[in-house]
């Protein structure tokens, strides 16, 4: 009787002394589990539709959250340019800035469409950084008369280090 309970003080202390040492890992294992990705693209989707035009020669600045950084993933833009003269091509001027550095320009130019000329449209899928962005008309040819465009920007915020 005497043999068995010395035994069974020996398991309870060596099962003291496995759980004092195997049970940090443990712990370290399930708040691991717990951290999540906060910059995963879904957490935070980004969606704006900013409109330029011919009376507005400035750059339209795009809201970004304090703290955060977007990273364009899509680009629709759609409108119309007209000219008296012979030929047009507008162009949609994306700025953008990353940490304070220079600006870098993004220069896109929509095609015509085929069936209805004088309406323009462009998608593209991208990848655009930016602490500070704003968006600007501008053209190639002739002066026109008309210009307007909605250019819709797709993508998600992640968090500033």
């Amino acid at each position: 009787m005497k043999n068995r309970l010395l035994t069974f003080a020996g398991l309870l202390a060596l099962f003291a002394v496995l759980g004092k040492f195997y049970a940090p890992p443990l712990m370290a294992q399930v708040r691991a589990a717990l951290v999540q990705d906060a910059d995963q693209p879904a957490r935070a989707p980004f969606q704006v539709t900013v409109p330029i035009n011919i009376n507005n020669f400035t750059y339209t600045p795009v809201t970004i959250p304090a703290g955060k950084r977007l990273v364009v993933d899509y680009i629709a833009a759609s409108g119309a340019a007209q000219t008296s003269g012979a030929y047009i091509q507008p162009i949609i001027l994306l700025n953008s800035s990353v940490a304070g550095n220079p600006s870098c320009l993004y220069y896109i130019g929509p095609q015509q469409s085929s069936t209805t000329p004088g309406q323009y449209y462009h998608t593209e899928k991208t990848t655009i950084f930016a602490d500070s962005l704003s968006l600007s008309p501008a053209f190639a040819g002739y002066t026109p008369t008309f210009l307007a465009f909605n250019v819709t920007i797709s993508g998600h915020l992640v968090s500033v280090p």
